[in-house]
């Protein structure tokens, strides 16, 4: 079976959120393939783009990164050993304060037990948390999301060709759609005919001062476009 062109799935998803946002539009909607960030953000080029006008809430940008069969290292995600340690200490510092290590911290008459009772609590839930989670999405990272993440904007997509999916084992992928759900990133899968299938929806990342469209390079382009 051939592969689609990483060059397809961006431009058949593209099209797919263009007909997807003109529903959400106050008026003209801006898309463009390859638009990059400003120099002083990085200079990064997101592989789609899209920007329009909403009611009351000004511009508003949407993302969005591509992967083919080509790049599929890049989809593949991986424990991030530093996402791990922190996690294990988060979680530690929560179950030392579960388990009264606070208290004895403040309460225990004995000095030795008061700091000694909070630490086998804290190296406890370090380690019970650290080893049966060793696994778990929630300390893995994936390159194709850390460079979506270059891309700022109010909603952000993740666009894969279907055949690019075939190639990852299902643990893997099953992880990819955890984290990107409970990261607020937005899947699109694009078959060999083009049939478009969202996997999951992304999350509305507010700006509270300006808008997105200050990160890109064509700004000026975009807004007298809006305008």
């Amino acid at each position: 079976m051939a592969r689609l062109a990483e060059s397809t799935v961006q431009q058949k998803a593209l099209n797919f959120l263009y007909d997807y946002y003109q529903l959400k539009a106050k008026g003209k909607v801006y898309h463009k393939i390859e638009v990059r960030t400003r120099k002083e953000f990085g200079g990064k080029r997101a592989d789609g783009f899209l920007a329009f006008k909403r009611w009351f809430r000004g511009i508003y940008v949407i993302s969005m990164e591509s992967k083919s069969y080509k790049t599929l290292p890049a989809m593949k995600p991986y424990r991030d050993n530093k996402k791990w340690f922190w996690n294990s200490v988060w979680f530690a510092f929560v179950f030392c304060i579960g388990t009264g290590g606070l208290y004895a911290i403040y309460k225990m008459d004995n000095t030795l037990w008061s700091i000694l009772y909070p630490a086998l609590a804290f190296l406890t839930g370090f380690i019970v948390y650290g080893l049966f989670t060793k696994n778990s999405f929630k300390h893995q990272s994936v390159d194709v999301i850390n460079q979506l993440d270059t891309y700022p904007g109010n909603e952000q997509w993740l666009s894969f060709s279907k055949d690019s999916i075939n190639g990852l084992k299902e643990r893997k992928w099953d992880n990819l759609k955890k984290i990107c759900k409970s990261q607020g990133y937005g899947i699109i899968l694009v078959g060999q005919r083009g049939a478009i299938e969202v996997v999951n929806r992304p999350r509305v990342r507010r700006k509270f001062s300006g808008d997105y469209l200050k990160f890109y390079a064509l700004e000026k382009e975009i807004r007298a476009f809006l305008n």
